[in-house]
């Protein structure tokens, strides 16, 4: 019998080093994976982005009012109208309007997804322009506009697919999205009160400018199997 040592002495050519797994590959390749499951991006990216860019306001005054969307787009910084709205003047508001972006978006981005570049850029853009155009605020911040556009394009999503008891159900929820922010735009005064500080208070023309967007998309949408 011949020694494992002897062997390899004998006869490198025979004993072959098995090659080490290259972990960092396989890592990026797991992230890949992943990424590549994920069917809901825009919402993800709507996330991470609103989060950074608050972070960043708290962290900085020049960033928060580098970011601030306000009279200046129409001045030539037309970006304030994509980086105002993903800033929140407290945790408490990032936190609930991510929320509800989050509800609604992880569940119903792919079925929409063939009005999802319309749905997000529209949501995210148009209640700012609209508030700020009708001078019912000097700056504005928040998704909301966006949160209220997903959610009511996935009821009408919903509203297209569903028959009998479920199809009265989600009829009954719609008219209260539409009701909501119309309430609050006639009274003034916001469905669900927040504190978000001295001299900041809620937009309810974005609320329903987002509603509207958000029908248009959940209506006109193809009816897309999932992938």
């Amino acid at each position: 019998m011949i020694a494992r040592a002897d062997l390899a002495a004998a006869s490198p050519a025979l004993v072959r080093r098995r090659p080490r797994p290259d972990r960092r590959a396989s890592e990026r390749g797991g992230i890949a994976r992943l990424l590549a499951r994920c069917d809901f991006p825009w919402t993800l990216a709507v996330l991470v982005l609103a989060s950074l860019a608050t972070a960043a306001a708290f962290a900085s005054p020049h960033l928060a009012d580098a970011l601030r969307a306000d009279g200046r787009i129409v001045h030539g910084q037309p970006w304030r109208a994509i980086t105002g709205p993903l800033v929140h003047v407290t945790w408490g508001h990032l936190l609930r309007d991510l929320t509800l972006v989050a509800i609604a978006g992880v569940g119903y981005e792919a079925p929409l997804r063939s009005r999802r570049a319309l749905l997000f850029g529209a949501g995210l853009v148009v209640p700012a322009l609209v508030v700020l155009a009708a001078g019912d605020a000097r700056w504005y911040c928040g998704v909301s506009g966006l949160s209220h556009a997903l959610l009511a394009a996935a009821l009408c999503h919903e509203l297209v697919r569903r028959r009998g008891g479920a199809w009265l159900i989600v009829f009954a929820l719609g008219v209260l999205a539409v009701l909501k922010p119309i309430y609050e735009l006639v009274t003034g005064a916001p469905a669900f009160p927040m504190a978000l500080g001295a001299g900041v208070a809620q937009a309810p023309l974005a609320h329903v400018a987002g509603v509207v967007i958000g029908i248009a998309c959940g209506l006109t949408a193809r009816r897309m199997p999932p992938r």
